[in-house]
């Protein structure tokens, strides 16, 4: 099977069973029942945006330009991009925006709590794998790896006011396993800042949605059944209000070859695909940065040491899912 590649459109199945027949979505939008939704692709990723009690499809206009706002300044690939100037700057001081500054201190400091398992200086690993691309299939070789992760040091990125350096110039930042959810964090504030108080942001595998539904009561969110044939099969129905859902899966993008599945969720230490055990991790909080960051730790801590962080972590509940198809819940979840 060298070579095989699957690339699902999304991490999650909202299941609104009633609010679907009231919403339809489009490239340029629609609404009906006081709603609108809008759907557009960004951040490599399908984006729908649904919010109530309004008309005004201005609104979500300009919630799209504030994502392609955000992927301008935290893209690694988009030249030009605060963090494609840090990783091209040879070692130099560089000048970035104070939301740039403010994600990557919140990022280091869950590569601290990680203990380096989550490392945003992962991309010189990263760029040797393709899992969405025409390269998919070739596994880099242990001497490849072995100089990317020389390299691999979130100790590398020093920041003074609005001042990024990199110590090891050839040390660079990947904040793929975060800036989505910090995206989908700001698109909320602004969403709520326009007076919305129902609605849902899905950015693939980040879902965020704003208080309860229209009728009032709560939001149901699928988790995907991993790798099930065509999608559809749930594992867990999640009901929230106000909160964020993300998943972490290694059915998300991977590649097999020579009946060896890689996933993109890489261990630091090793450059290969983290193996403990686990096919995905949901975790609900309040903030999907958080949840973006929490359900990528705990994939790479595992079962054991990634349940013991979630239960020591307030506001947060996690469902691992193994991979034999046993669910593992947190406490409270």
């Amino acid at each position: 099977m060298a070579g095989h590649k699957k690339f699902p459109f999304s991490l999650f199945i909202i299941t609104m069973l009633s609010v679907l027949t009231l919403t339809a979505c489009s490239a340029t939008g629609s609404y009906s029942a006081g709603g609108i939704s809008q759907t557009e692709f960004y951040l490599d990723t399908v984006v729908t945006l649904t919010v109530y009690e309004t008309e005004d499809k201005s609104i979500l206009q300009d919630a799209f330009s504030l994502i392609a706002d955000y992927e301008s300044m935290l893209s690694r690939t988009r030249e030009g991009s605060d963090i494609w100037n840090i990783n091209h700057s040879a070692g130099t001081p560089t000048k970035v925006s104070a939301e740039t500054i403010s994600l990557l201190q919140t990022a280091l400091n869950y590569c601290e709590l990680s203990d380096g398992a989550f490392d945003i200086t992962i991309a010189p690993v990263t760029d040797l794998w393709d899992f969405h691309g025409e390269g998919s299939g070739n596994v880099p070789d242990q001497e490849q790896l072995a100089e990317a992760l020389s390299h691999v040091n979130y100790n590398n990125v020093k920041i003074t006011g609005n001042m990024v350096t990199l110590s090891d110039p050839r040390a660079a930042i990947d904040l793929g396993a975060i800036a989505k959810g910090y995206i989908g964090d700001r698109v909320k504030d602004f969403l709520l800042s326009k007076g919305i108080t129902s609605g849902m942001i899905n950015l693939g595998g980040n879902v965020l949605v704003i208080g309860e539904k229209p009728d009032g009561s709560l939001w149901k969110i699928g988790i995907r059944k991993p790798f099930s044939e065509d999608g559809s099969e749930l594992s867990a129905v999640v009901s929230a209000a106000d909160q964020s859902v993300v998943t972490s899966g290694t059915y998300e993008r991977y590649f097999i070859k020579d009946n060896t599945l890689y996933h993109h969720i890489l261990n630091t230490q090793t450059g290969y695909p983290a193996r403990t055990g686990l096919s995905s991790v949901s975790i609900l909080s309040d903030g999907s940065a958080k949840g973006d960051a929490l359900s990528t730790i705990c994939f790479l801590l595992g079962p054991e040491k990634g349940m013991d962080l979630i239960e020591k972590t307030d506001g947060v509940e996690a469902l691992f899912i193994t991979e034999e198809g046993e669910l593992l819940y947190s406490s409270g979840f």
